[in-house]
């Protein structure tokens, strides 16, 4: 059987939130090919116990733990040394090791690397004796820079500078993989008018559609109208969309149905995050086992995100279960879906309110939208189907 190296910049398992889920199912889909090789990083202790449970037919799997605050000491060297934070914060010697090791002694005939920083083991080895992909999911150096215009000094002089960096180092990419893969034909097509006028393949996201069932049932009881979100709420664009809603957009619902809730799901909310829990009606879960218990609960759905790329796969995982959802225009951009049929899409603080209260008072209407929605996400975002375009890249 073939051999591959598939490298992530998180381990991928358990494949609860967005890099992990698509580098899961990807590689997922290169085990089933190749006797598979997984070199990947681990910054929280949790994952820990994860990497003895993944549960894919791996030829070998090698981790490397550090935790956060020390990976971002080794950011703070690169910030002066000229090297991107990304790859600082990702790469680790060991598994650099284990990787020459590998491509020396085993028959590699593909390396797959998850999100840009992958690239560095590539790159530091010099190998170029197998076939090379790589899967960006989203343009990152974009991110950055939109952080960078959305931030005080003196972050956003940072902000700016890792955009820079990065950029550069997303057309070294460019020039040295094979092929390379992005999430959304939006997220192509700005690669390469920013970064490379390449070739590009898009492989859409996917949902499990048998995990995220709307014959789902929780063990919560509703306390009255609830509105969820889920997503990690460590990362910067949830953390300030949770805040806008919960501040300017809640209390306008809380006027009209004063017993309404908003469960805010997700893994190390930030201190910010935190504090909005003393709103009357607002609750900040931290990290849950099974999402899909608020998610089913919930007769609204939320994605009040303000600066967001690629696929927002909250939304996705929502509409599977058949729950109506309200998302910004900037959220439901890399979404296969009709606003108004599938979910509905509003940007300003009044027009969110109304969307989410009129979805609060009409059950049927809410109904409508949770149906469409479920069959919009069928007939899309299947991931044997969205994956299928993976094997013509694969030999």
């Amino acid at each position: 059987m073939k051999e591959a190296i598939f490298i992530a910049h998180r381990i991928p398992f358990p494949p609860n939130k967005g890099e992990k889920l698509r580098a899961y199912h990807f590689l997922k889909f290169i085990a089933e090919r190749y006797s598979t090789h997984l070199l990947c990083h681990i910054d929280e202790e949790r994952d820990l116990e994860a990497a003895q449970k993944i549960d894919l037919p791996l030829a070998s799997i090698r981790y490397h733990f550090l935790p956060r605050s020390k990976r971002k000491q080794r950011c703070l060297k690169a910030l002066f040394s000229g090297g991107t934070l990304t790859v600082a914060y990702f790469y680790d010697r060991s598994l650099q090791q284990v990787f020459n090791t590998l491509i020396r002694k085993r028959p590699i005939g593909l390396v797959f690397g998850s999100c840009a920083p992958a690239a560095e083991y590539v790159f530091r080895s010099g190998f170029l004796g197998a076939r090379l992909l790589l899967d960006f999911m989203d343009v990152d150096s974009e991110k950055w820079r939109a952080f960078s215009k959305h931030t005080a000094p003196p972050l956003c002089w940072i902000y700016a500078l890792e955009a820079r960096r990065l950029r550069a180092y997303e057309r070294r990419i460019a020039n040295t993989f094979d092929h390379v893969f992005l999430v959304t034909e939006a997220e192509a097509r700005l690669f390469q008018r920013v970064v490379a006028e390449i070739e590009v393949a898009v492989i859409e996201n996917g949902v499990d559609l048998e995990r995220f069932h709307p014959a789902h049932r929780s063990s919560f009881t509703k306390k009255g109208p609830t509105i969820v979100f889920t997503g990690a709420m460590d990362y910067w664009p949830n953390a300030e969309g949770v805040i806008w809603f919960a501040k300017k957009i809640f209390p306008k619902i809380k006027q009209v149905l004063p017993k309404t809730r908003f469960y805010i799901v997700g893994k190390d909310p930030t201190k910010e995050v935190r504090r909005l829990s003393q709103i009357e009606g607002v609750e900040v879960t931290g990290f849950v086992f099974d999402i899909r218990d608020y998610i089913i609960m919930a007769d609204v759905c939320v994605a009040p995100l303000r600066l967001a790329r690629g696929v927002q796969n909250k939304i996705l995982e929502a509409m599977a279960m058949g729950k109506p959802v309200v998302a910004t225009s900037a959220a439901a951009a890399g979404i296969k879906a009709l606003p108004g049929r599938d979910l509905l899409v509003v940007d300003t603080a009044e027009d969110f309110a109304k969307a989410v209260f009129i979805l609060l008072k009409d059950s049927l209407l809410a109904e409508k939208i949770g149906k469409a929605a479920r069959k919009q996400i069928e007939e899309h975002y299947s991931w044997p189907k969205n994956l299928s375009k993976l094997e013509l890249y694969l030999s």
